[in-house]
């Protein structure tokens, strides 16, 4: 025991005896029931005195034992991160040699070893997307996420693996939670669009990009996808007959974008399906007369013969061609339906006024060939049949993607490939035709 021990409680104790001498009378302690203890009152405060030393000592010692507790779980999570690092950066290693389960098998490891290490949650459930093991990723990055509830990553990643299962909805519904959490997250809400783009839900896809436009500072691109993303809901208004709903954003899309074409071709199509006929075809002729697209031309004329009203397309084919007599697609395009109308005269005279043009293309050869043909003419039939390489593309004229060169059969407002709008065009039929020839020819001879 040290001096200064020595010295304090020799100091407590003459201390004490000093109160005992001048302070000798008791207390009356009532423990239960009939039962009381007499106890001197320099005792009484002795007794408190021992009983807070105890609580302090007591205090002490558990803030003691809750320190070295701290110590060694820290210790052993240390221990725990270290191993966790060892198999994760095998884990990689293999990875990265191409040795996928053995990547698996560590990385798995890692992740059991340290379920605050993030870094394996993210190798692995790469690992498992790329063996198509869904639903492992879904349940490794729940687990993560358990443990980092604020990593967007760890949710970006659980979105992607909830897309790859073909689980959207539910994608949906974790990209709506980062975009509470961040709503400039231009990721997620990119994500988000796409998926509502894929689940036809044209109205929530156009909020989601209108934000995507304020993030932008109204980029072209993100304008373009805006405007695209409204033509495909008017579609959609056509398709279940809400054709006000239709024509009162297509106004509004040609509003701002006159030259859209697919825009035109659906207001169009909106007021022939809704029977008002002339209003219909007007808009599609003034589209052609302005734009001078072939597609116009395509549009009309499948749904009047679609109608049974032939009569009708030659009537504005001819007046178109009294005000723009040498426009290379009306004559085309009228050639082609009086040959299909056995208008056999009409329509070799209008083909050979585009050949005289100058212009040339599989469809202008092929429709030449079936004239002649009709007219008796193998032998020039034989010839034009030789100038185009498909009689099925000659006579049905692919339409090709502007942008990147993708080939349908049938006109799209937007591409299927490259998910571009308005860039649909038919090969040949988008040059400017040379002069016409100084003297045209017009072959009618029996």
């Amino acid at each position: 025991m040290s001096r200064t021990v020595t010295l304090l409680l020799l100091v407590v104790v003459i201390a004490f005896s000093y109160f005992a001498y001048f302070n000798p009378g008791s207390i009356t302690l009532n423990l239960w029931k009939d039962k009381v203890m007499e106890l001197p009152v320099i005792g009484v405060v002795l007794l408190s005195l021992v009983l807070g030393s105890l609580l302090v000592l007591i205090a002490f010692g558990i803030r003691g034992l809750r320190k070295t507790y701290v110590q060694v779980q820290g210790r052993m999570k240390k221990r725990r991160r270290e191993k966790a690092e060892e198999l994760y950066n095998r884990g990689v290693d293999a990875h990265l040699s191409g040795k996928e389960e053995q990547a698996v098998k560590l990385l798995e490891d890692a992740v059991q070893k340290d379920p605050d290490f993030i870094f394996p949650f993210f190798r692995l459930g790469t690992v498992y997307l790329r063996q198509g093991k869904y639903d492992q990723a879904i349940e490794l990055h729940q687990k993560a996420r358990v443990a980092h509830p604020k990593n967007l990553r760890l949710l970006l990643m659980l979105v992607d693996d909830y897309v790859a299962a073909g689980k959207s909805e539910d994608a949906a519904v974790i990209l709506r939670e980062i975009i509470r959490k961040d709503d400039g997250n231009r990721t997620a809400l990119t994500i988000l669009r796409d998926i509502q783009e894929g689940r036809d839900e044209w109205e929530e896809a156009i909020e989601t990009q209108k934000k995507l436009l304020k993030l932008s500072g109204k980029g072209q691109s993100e304008q373009s996808h805006l405007r695209g993303l409204k033509y495909q809901c008017s579609v959609n208004f056509i398709d279940k007959g809400e054709h006000d709903r239709a024509l009162k954003l297509l106004r509004d899309i040609l509003k701002e974008s006159p030259d859209f074409i697919p825009a035109i071709l659906s207001q169009g199509e909106a007021y022939i399906a809704m029977g008002k006929l002339d209003e219909g075809l007007k808009v599609l002729v003034d589209g052609y007369r302005t734009h001078k697209k072939p597609v116009f031309l395509q549009v009309m004329a499948q749904k009047l013969m679609d109608q049974e009203n032939p009569r009708k397309l030659i009537e504005i084919y001819r007046e178109l061609l009294e005000k723009m007599p040498q426009d290379v697609f009306v004559n085309l395009f009228y050639g082609k339906t009086c040959l299909r109308l056995e208008m056999i005269d009409d329509g070799f005279m209008a083909l050979k006024k585009v050949e005289s043009l100058g212009y040339d293309s599989p469809l202008l050869h092929a429709l030449l060939g079936e004239a002649n043909a009709r007219r008796e003419r193998f032998q020039e039939a034989i010839e034009e049949f030789r100038k185009f390489i498909d009689i099925s593309l000659g006579m049905n004229p692919h339409y090709q993607c502007g942008n990147c060169g993708h080939t349908a059969m049938q006109w799209s407002a937007r591409c299927e490939s490259c998910g571009m709008w308005d860039t649909s065009t038919i090969p040949g039929l988008v040059d400017t035709p040379t002069p016409p020839a100084a003297a045209p020819r017009y072959d009618v001879e029996e």
